[in-house]
C-alpha cells in the first residue's frame, strides 16, 4: 500500500507544474480595451516585457491542448500590446506570414 506522505507529495508537485500555466482557452478571453491588470487576472504575470515611449508588448507561453500538441511543440508564444494603457493587439508571436 502507498504511503499517504508519497500520495500528497505527487498532488503537491502536479499542482506545482500547472500553476501559472496559461492555456488556448484562457488567451481567447483577450479583447482589445482591456488594462494590463484585466489581462494579468486573465492570463497571470507575463514571462517577460518590451517597453517602448506610451506602448508595451508582454509576452506569454501557452500550452496547446492536448490534441494539437506533438513532441516537439508543446506550447506557443503570445503578446499582448498595450498603448495608452490598454489592449491595442494580440496573438500568436510564432504565426507564419502570409505567402
Amino acid at each position: 500500500m502507498e504511503h499517504p506522505l508519497k500520495r500528497i507529495a505527487a498532488m503537491v508537485l502536479v499542482a506545482s507544474l500547472l500553476t501559472g500555466c496559461v492555456t488556448a482557452s484562457t488567451v481567447d478571453q483577450v479583447r482589445a480595451g482591456m488594462s494590463p491588470d484585466q489581462v494579468q487576472t486573465i492570463l497571470g504575470e507575463p514571462e517577460t516585457v518590451a517597453h517602448a515611449p506610451g506602448s508595451q508588448c508582454s509576452y506569454y507561453t501557452v500550452l496547446k491542448d492536448f490534441w494539437n500538441r506533438t513532441p516537439w511543440t508543446l506550447s506557443n508564444r503570445y503578446y499582448v500590446c498595450y498603448d495608452d494603457g490598454k489592449v491595442k493587439s494580440f496573438g500568436r508571436t510564432d504565426v507564419p506570414s502570409p505567402g
